[in-house]
């Protein structure tokens, strides 16, 4: 499954994510868009929760606004493969 994870995710998981995410990170390309940039990652559906669940910290009451918003990007963007993936689903 092939899908874009945002900048600020992929620093968070580089700090903080095991050895499978980094892993996926190296091997990601690299996608320049605008200011920021996101790393496009063609892993396993498991692989992409795990990363979400792995940055969930970025969701929590502490973290900025910008961190918040790529969170639930990744996760609107898990959540339609999951959909899209289901098997009879017209």
């Amino acid at each position: 499954m092939t899908l874009d994870l945002p900048g600020l995710l992929a620093d968070h998981l580089r700090a903080v994510g095991d050895d499978t995410s980094r892993a996926a990170l190296i091997w990601g390309r690299i996608i320049r868009r605008g200011k920021g940039y996101c790393i496009r990652l063609t892993v396993s559906l498991e692989l992409h929760h795990a990363a979400l669940q792995q940055s969930a910290a970025l969701a929590a009451e502490g973290a900025g606004p910008a961190e918040r918003k790529a969170y639930r990007v990744y996760a609107t963007r898990i959540a339609a493969a999951q959909q899209q993936r289901t098997p009879g689903n017209y």
